[in-house]
């Protein structure tokens, strides 16, 4: 049964190799032939399959990370299945153990076959990247789905390294303190005082424009109904004029 599967792997990999330079996001033909391929793998690992050198996986791959195909590929090849979840399929390299998780690269290659895209999450020195096929010379970018475990597995990169950022900021801003006590203290002082100028400006406006308010003379209000009555008396004195005439 085994040896069946693969014989039936191996004929639609070389069924589908002559299309791969036509392959096209959204495509439904192609999308069902990957579907085809993809679904008897799943539960299997990758590299017994060779799946990564698969011509309608690899060439794809290869257009699509250029210069990162190598050290990408070191990554996925330390996968151990081909996982699907919904219309994702993908294979994710090892995990490594929770306390460096964020900060330790991983690779991750997903497929969905709603849309034919092709996608990477590569996570290299703590620098999170998603790496997707699109449409060229469309006017909108296709955003990439990715399965659970993976999108957390890139919020928690992308935390880490805004939390390391901020860390590396905050450090240099020691430094600097160090390196030049008094130009810091002076940037500081300057800084406080912008703020308090501003508030000030800020301050007398408001004041300004409240005792101008309060020094111009009040308009009397209108009374509609008594123009109103007064306009009816002249057209009635009109009206009584031109009877006399």
């Amino acid at each position: 049964m085994r040896t069946t599967k693969f014989i039936s792997i191996a004929f639609m990999c070389i069924f589908l190799s002559a299309c791969v330079s036509s392959l096209l996001i959204g495509n439904q033909l192609q999308s069902k032939l990957m579907w085809s391929f993809l679904k008897p793998l799943v539960g299997f690992d990758p590299n017994e399959v060779d799946l990564f050198e698969t011509p309608m996986v690899k060439d794809r791959m290869t257009a699509l990370l250029g210069d990162k195909y190598e050290p990408t590929m070191k990554l996925l090849r330390t996968a151990q299945t081909i996982q699907q979840e919904g219309a994702l399929f993908y294979v994710a390299s090892r995990y490594a153990p929770p306390k460096v998780q964020e900060i330790t690269d991983k690779a991750a290659m997903v497929w969905n076959a709603d849309t034919n895209q092709m996608a990477v999450m590569l996570i290299k020195d703590g620098t999170p990247e998603i790496i997707s096929e699109q449409i060229e010379g469309a006017k909108q970018a296709i955003t990439p789905v990715l399965p659970k475990e993976l999108q957390s597995a890139y919020d928690k990169a992308q935390a880490a390294k805004k939390s390391l950022e901020e860390k590396q900021k905050a450090l240099l801003d020691v430094q600097k303190i160090v390196e030049n006590p008094v130009e810091a203290v002076t940037d500081n002082i300057t800084k406080k005082i912008d703020e308090a100028a501003n508030n000030s400006v800020e301050k007398v406006k408001t004041q300004t424009t409240e005792n101008l308010q309060q020094a111009l003379p009040v308009a009397p209000k209108v009374d509609q109904e008594q123009l109103e009555f007064d306009e009816a008396l002249k057209k009635e004195a009109e009206a009584l004029e031109k009877k006399a005439q």
